[in-house]
């Protein structure tokens, strides 16, 4: 496995999937229609951020760099998004009044692991980054060792014993899939690999509903290795899709509350539609300034 592997173009496709479930999902539980949030017992939201994770742990287990400098490269990844994205949910939910804020939330929250702090949460994405965190730094050490993949599929089985307890199975099938999908690909063939896990994930769903959640995340990872082309809207989209996570929830609970009425309305549907559109052309802004495009497209524009 290394760096320079192929580029997976299905991915692109998972990441617009997962993208779309959450999307839903929030918009639904928006609406006070969060019974329509079950797919075959499972939750759209739930499927959607095991997806996000088992592919961020799949493209992990393609990546053979140090540690260390592997590391700084995904927290230089993550964060300054996430900071523009949460520094701007508080600038909002200050202004509108939406709920209170305090510094200590700010703090938090700016650091990543506002999953950890029982306050509310003014960006909702906070819970996610907290528990990619985590299981970033989980990697970190167990790559610090000799002995880093019997580490990881310790961890994983003990994630799947959790589940079976019915402990916390959400979190632990959450982490699950991402270090499944982060096995699967240190092998030589990971199709075979991701169903010889999904497989018996299937069987397990009788025990917890949480592990078909996870077998179809990984049969997905699967299904997408035999992709070779993708539309360019896809391509897009997968573009700006952690962006757009970060910020689609400021946006949609903002449309809900100053244009929708909060329930299943066509102003609803409305509000939600420009909630939608707002976050994707933040979501642009967003990995522009980051790249520092920004900066050069308003120097050209000036010249």
């Amino acid at each position: 496995m290394s760096t320079t592997a192929a580029r997976i173009v299905g991915f692109d496709w998972l990441r617009v999937l997962a993208l779309l479930l959450v999307t839903v999902f929030h918009g639904l539980v928006l609406l006070d229609l969060k019974s329509w949030t079950q797919i075959a017992g499972m939750s759209m939201g739930s499927l959607g951020v095991s997806l996000f994770l088992a592919l961020s742990g799949a493209l992990i287990g393609r990546d053979d760099r140090p540690a260390i400098e592997w590391l700084v490269a995904r927290l230089k990844k993550i964060y300054p998004a996430y900071w523009i994205a949460t520094l701007f949910a508080f600038v909002a939910t200050a202004a509108s009044g939406y709920k209170s804020v305090t510094i200590v939330q700010f703090l938090w929250q700016m650091s990543g692991i506002g999953l950890y702090y029982s306050e509310d949460l003014i960006n909702a994405a906070t819970w996610f980054i907290g528990l990619l965190l985590t299981l970033y730094f989980s990697v970190f050490l167990a790559r610090l060792t000799r002995y880093s993949d019997s580490i990881l599929q310790g961890i994983a089985i003990g994630s799947a014993g959790l589940v079976l307890l019915h402990s916390s199975s959400g979190f632990f099938g959450h982490c699950l899939a991402f270090y499944g999908g982060l096995l699967a690909f240190r092998t030589l063939v990971p199709v075979r690999s991701l169903l010889a896990l999904a497989i018996p994930s299937a069987v397990l769903s009788g025990a917890d509903r949480e592990f078909l959640c996870i077998a179809t995340v990984w049969s997905l990872l699967a299904a997408s290795l035999a992709i070779r082309k993708v539309p360019k809207a896809i391509g897009w989209i997968s573009k700006y899709s952690y962006e757009f996570y970060l910020c689609h929830g400021i946006f949609l609970v903002g449309g809900v509350k100053f244009l929708g009425t909060g329930t299943l309305s066509l102003q609803s549907v409305f509000a939600l539609i420009v909630g939608i559109l707002a976050a994707t052309f933040t979501a642009v802004l967003i990995q522009m300034a980051v790249s520092g495009s920004l900066v050069r497209f308003k120097a050209w524009g000036r010249g």
